[in-house]
C-alpha cells in the first residue's frame, strides 16, 4: 500500500504536517522525531506533535541530512520543546557550522513560503529558520532506544549528500530513509537524488535493500507498506541505473553542455508538474549537481 496522508501508520509511528514535508513521530518512553521540514511550518508541526504526546515532549531529534527542508524547523522546535537533543552526522554538524551553508538554507527556506502556497497555513508571523547546534553526533552502527521493545538503528548512507543517515527500527521493520534511496512524485516517477557520489548512492541503496522492511518512509510525500515497502527500494535501484544511462545520452547529444542538459531533464521533471516541495532555484542546484555526479 501507498499511503499518502498524514496521521499513524502503525503503533506509535505517526507522519505528521504535510505529506509533502512531514515529520515523522515515534512515541514511547522516549518520543523521538525525525527531521523537521520547513520553518515555515515550525507552529503546525508543534501543535501536531504535541496533540500526540500531550504534555509530554519528544526527547531527541534525528536528523537524515542538512538540507533546508530537513532541519528547517529546529530552532522552532526548540523553543516549545527546550529540552530535546538534536542528532545528526558529524558531516551535518560540519555543514551547520558554515556561514555560507547557513545563509543558503535560509533564503531556500524563505522561499519555499510561495513554492509551497499549496500548504494551507493559518498561522501568523511564520517562522524563519534560525541556526542550531548539534548536540550529539550519530554513526554508523549507533542503536538508540525508544522503549525497552523499540529502537532505532543508524546508517549512514552517503551519496545524496555527505552527510546523509538512515534510520531503521527492527521491531517494525521500518526505514526512515531520508533520500538516500530518491523521492517518488505523484506520477510514479522517482528522481535519482545522487548529489556528491553515484557509486556511493548506489551502494547505500544496496545497504538499505538488504534490510526486511514492511514500511518504508520516504522524506516526502509517501509512505510504503507491504510488498510496496519492497518494491520501493528496487525500483529507486532502477531508477538510478536509468538516470544515470538518460544523463549520459543527453551529454553526448549535447556535447557536453551542461545546461542544454538540465533544460532538457528540467522540462520533464519540473516544468509540467505541481505542487514542487523545492524552489526552482533548489531544484537547479540540486540538478546540476545530480548530471555531474550521474555523469562522471
Amino acid at each position: 500500500m501507498i499511503l499518502s496522508n498524514t496521521g499513524r501508520i502503525a503503533d506509535d509511528l505517526y507522519v505528521l504536517g504535510n505529506p509533502a514535508i512531514p515529520v515523522f513521530l515515534l512515541d514511547g518512553e522516549h518520543p523521538t522525531i525525525i527531521d523537521t521540514g520547513f520553518s515555515f511550518l515550525g507552529h503546525l508541526y508543534a501543535r501536531e506533535i504535541s496533540g500526540i504526546l500531550g504534555r509530554r515532549h519528544p526527547e531527541r531529534c534525528l536528523l537524515t541530512h542538512a538540507h533546508f527542508d530537513h532541519c528547517g524547523s529546529v530552532a522552532t522546535l526548540a523553543t516549545y520543546f527546550p529540552d530535546m537533543q538534536i542528532m545528526a552526522s558529524e558531516a551535518a554538524r560540519n555543514v551547520l557550522m558554515r556561514p555560507n551553508a547557513i545563509a543558503l538554507i535560509r533564503k531556500l527556506n524563505h522561499a519555499s513560503r510561495i513554492t509551497a502556497s499549496y500548504i494551507t497555513v493559518t498561522d501568523k508571523n511564520l517562522p524563519e529558520f534560525s541556526p542550531f547546534k548539534i548536540d550529539h553526533i550519530l554513526k554508523e552502527g549507533d542503536v538508540i532506544e525508544v522503549s525497552r521493545n523499540r529502537t532505532i538503528q543508524v546508517f549512514e548512507t552517503p551519496g545524496h549528500t555527505r552527510d546523509s543517515l538512515s534510520f531503521y527500527i527492527p521491531e517494525i521493520k521500518t526505514l526512515f530513509c531520508g533520500e538516500s534511496c530518491g523521492i517518488m512524485d505523484s506520477t510514479g516517477y522517482i528522481f535519482a537524488d545522487c548529489l556528491v557520489n553515484y557509486d556511493q548512492y548506489m551502494a547505500s541503496i544496496r545497504k538499505l535493500s538488504l534490510l526486511k522492511t514492511d514500511i518504508v518512509c520516504q522524506a516526502h510525500w509517501f509512505v510504503f507498506t507491504g510488498q510496496d515497502a519492497v518494491d520501493f527500494i528496487s525500483r529507486s535501484q532502477t531508477s538510478c541505473n536509468e538516470f544515470r544511462h538518460w544523463v549520459k545520452q543527453l551529454l553526448d547529444e549535447e556535447n557536453g553542455d551542461i545546461s542544454q542538459v538540465m533544460a532538457r531533464i528540467k522540462s520533464i521533471e519540473f516544468d509540467c508538474k505541481i505542487n514542487h516541495v523545492q524552489p526552482e532555484s533548489a531544484y537547479l542546484l540540486n540538478l546540476e549537481a545530480r548530471i555531474k555526479a550521474a555523469g562522471s
